[in-house]
């Protein structure tokens, strides 16, 4: 079997599991839509021993009705699924997603209408075969081809992802950022072997009071550059009062962070443009 059998099989695969996942999802069988989502808050925090092995995320008790009983569980939640929070405080309103019947398999998410629909695999067994399209087509017909499959819905995604951004850096400008004094509460330490090197890494967890007394655990998104000396320290938080999970140590960086990320989100909307104009051209 030539690559062009090959291709079209693959995209025939990819096209039945999509009408599978979608069918399944008009049916309102898949596993997202049959999962229980109720609204939940965190009950306790509890601070990572300074020392200890690295974990996912900051440990929290979750608290959750159950919406037939209408009883509480009060469950641990370490980020080993769902989201990884990097600021957590008592009260803290979060969703909850768990398979009927088992609480304790639950997950945490920040809406309970995320991924309702279960459609994730059909949408990616969608893009698998516009790939094996593209790809057959430029066998059949030449690179031209690629250049345009590839350029034309690169251009057009980066261009709604920078609008998306710009939005999103405007009205970050314009929150209020508070200053408030934190302290390194806790550095963990992770071995990590790939079978031909060892090396760790050290993860900071800090805790600082806002304005209004609420205390809150959070989880450095850096790793500290020297783990031996931070234990302790002090520090300075900066944080939109609306928006807790936005926390930096350093304004300037995130700001230069920023600016890098909408340059290299335009410099992919200029490589989606050049090769459809490229690929049009040498058509």
């Amino acid at each position: 079997m030539d690559w062009h059998g090959v291709l079209v099989l693959w995209c025939v695969g990819c096209g039945v599991l999509a009408l599978i996942g979608y069918g399944r999802s008009l049916a309102g069988v898949t596993r997202a839509q049959r999962a229980v989502r109720v609204p939940g808050r965190i009950a306790e925090v509890r601070i990572p021993e300074h020392g200890g092995p690295g974990i996912l995320g900051i440990p929290v008790v979750v608290a959750f009705p159950d919406p037939v009983t209408g009883q509480e569980h009060v469950l641990p939640y370490v980020s080993e699924a769902g989201i990884q929070l990097d600021a957590v405080w008592v009260g803290r309103e979060i969703a909850v997603i768990h398979p009927p019947g088992h609480p304790e398999r639950f997950e945490i998410t920040y809406d309970v209408q995320d991924g309702q629909h279960g459609l994730g695999w059909p949408h990616f067994a969608v893009f698998l075969l516009y790939c094996g399209l593209v790809a057959d087509t430029a066998i059949l017909r030449g690179y031209p081809w690629v250049l345009l499959g590839v350029g034309v819905p690169l251009a057009v995604v980066m261009s709604f992802v920078l609008r998306h951004d710009l939005r999103l850096t405007r009205r970050e400008a314009a929150r209020p950022i508070i200053a408030a004094p934190g302290r390194v509460a806790a550095v963990l330490t992770s071995v990590h072997d790939d079978g031909e090197s060892v090396w760790t890494s050290h993860t900071a967890f800090i805790t600082f009071t806002t304005r209004e007394g609420t205390a809150v655990a959070a989880r450095l998104r850096a790793e500290p550059k020297d783990p031996k000396t931070t234990y302790g320290a002090e520090v300075t938080v900066h944080y939109p009062p609306d928006n807790l999970d936005a926390f930096t140590l350093d304004l300037t960086a995130t700001r230069r962070s920023t600016v890098l990320d909408i340059a290299f989100i335009v410099l992919c909307l200029l490589l989606g443009a050049a090769g459809t104009v490229a690929g049009a051209l040498l058509l």
